[in-house]
């Protein structure tokens, strides 16, 4: 079975590295020349796939992949990236998000949970055991952060739209006092103003949320100490985040 891979940063070039154990795999570069590659049955694109233009970020450039690619390869060859976006959809070709699948998700929850560890560190001028730490959101990543902290035995507390109210655990209508640190992990915005003019004191937000939730213009309205995390389980955990990919696209092919 022959594969492409896009080896677009360190964790795609640990993808290709993982599937040449049981397949033939071609490293595709910005200097690939497309039109000569053989009749492909996968193609595996970075997480953000390609933009509308079909260019893909690489390193530090885009590369292009030409229609005349798609048209030459045919249906037959299955295509796999991380997220779904305008172009994948309207490729005429089989799309599998592997940032859909469970398992990947609750794998990378645990590598972006020592990620954020890592940035925690970075940030702060303390111990992690000298500060304490509100968690907003408990989905995947939510759980998996507040795991390892409350495993390392921090000052740790979820802050949830609604919950039975505990020591660790807060409905937002009840966080009447924040912590020095606030990790924010919903996918969506439930903080207000009003309430964060509430606190006393001004904590250092840590952002790993998926979509833009907190404004420029706001940050600066509320002198907020913010600091937008992405790509951690990319930029921290190369390896094992290519590894991830890479079993789930031998689990999916071997499907086949």
């Amino acid at each position: 079975m022959k594969i492409g891979v896009v080896c677009s940063d360190e964790r795609m070039m640990q993808v290709a590295d993982n599937l040449k154990k049981d397949y033939v795999v071609y490293r595709i570069q910005e200097d690939t020349d497309f039109l000569t590659l053989p009749q492909l049955d996968a193609f595996v694109l970075p997480v953000k796939g390609m933009n509308e233009e079909h260019n893909v970020q690489m390193w530090n450039s885009y590369m292009h992949i030409p229609s005349s690619f798609w048209k030459i390869q045919g249906k037959e060859m299955v295509v796999f990236q991380g997220i779904e976006n305008e172009a994948a959809k309207k490729l005429n070709v089989e799309v599998d998000y592997y940032m859909n699948a469970e398992e990947v998700i609750t794998q990378n929850a645990i590598l972006t949970a020592e990620g954020v560890l890592n940035e925690l560190i970075s940030h702060t001028c303390k111990s992690i055991y000298a500060i304490t730490i509100d968690i907003v959101g408990y989905g995947h990543c939510g759980k998996a952060i507040y795991t390892m902290l409350k495993n390392l035995h921090t000052h740790v507390r979820v802050i949830r739209r609604d919950c039975v109210m505990s020591k660790e655990f807060l409905p937002i209508k009840e966080w009447k006092e924040c912590g020095d640190v606030i990790i924010y992990t919903a996918p969506v915005q439930i903080l207000d103003d009003a309430q964060i003019r509430s606190w006393s004191k001004t904590p250092l937000f840590l952002d790993i949320s998926t979509p833009v939730l907190f404004h420029e213009e706001q940050i600066h309205r509320l002198h907020l100490n913010y600091y937008k995390i992405s790509n951690l389980p990319g930029r921290f955990a190369c390896i094992s985040a290519g590894n991830i990919i890479a079993d789930h696209i031998r689990r999916r092919l071997h499907e086949e």
